[in-house]
């Protein structure tokens, strides 16, 4: 597989971006402060720059190994986050995972599922490691990887400057298919 496949889980499903999923990302987490608190980007101030950033996401999956997808409620059909691959090595087969979801949406597990599937699935096409990271203040960001079966590996000293403009720590999981 060298792209995004729909992938369903017991409440979820991860499939491609659509082109109309701008409205839903915008109003659902890329507007959201709560969200961008823990990322390095800043809350979009109009839906034009999520429509933007939408049509960019539509141009990667022209090219191989483009894994990103919209995580949606499966009894609804509401968008509640995304999850992507944001770096890969392929000569070691290694990918670095991650993932937002609008705010409400926090502390029902959704992120912890969506995690688990697309760790099985990169494991499944041949990935050995996958990785994620998170800002050491983000402990709940800690719980969704440690909840999908990741293993704390290691803190790395000062890697980002948060959004009060201080060095943070970024904490590193990973899942290894030996």
């Amino acid at each position: 597989m060298k792209n995004t496949t729909d992938i369903i889980s017991k409440r979820l499903v991860l499939r491609k971006i659509k082109a109309c999923d701008y409205k839903a990302i915008y109003e659902c987490w890329t507007s959201d402060f709560e969200v961008s608190k823990y990322v390095t980007w800043t809350p979009h101030k109009s839906i034009d720059e999520t429509k933007k950033l939408v049509d960019f996401w539509l141009n990667e999956y022209n090219h191989e190994y483009t894994y990103r997808w919209i995580v949606e409620r499966k009894n609804t059909h509401e968008v509640i986050g995304m999850i992507d691959v944001i770096n890969k090595n392929l000569q070691y087969m290694t990918a670095e995972v991650g993932y937002c979801y609008g705010s409400k949406y926090w502390g029902h597990g959704y992120a912890s599922e969506a995690l688990t599937e697309v760790i099985n699935y990169l494991h499944n096409i041949g990935f050995v490691t996958v990785y994620a990271q998170h800002f050491e203040s983000n402990k709940a960001s800690g719980k969704v990887m440690q909840n999908a079966g990741m293993k704390y590996e290691a803190t790395l000293k000062s890697r980002v400057i948060n959004k009060l403009g201080n060095r943070e720590d970024v904490c590193v999981y990973s899942s290894v298919n030996s």
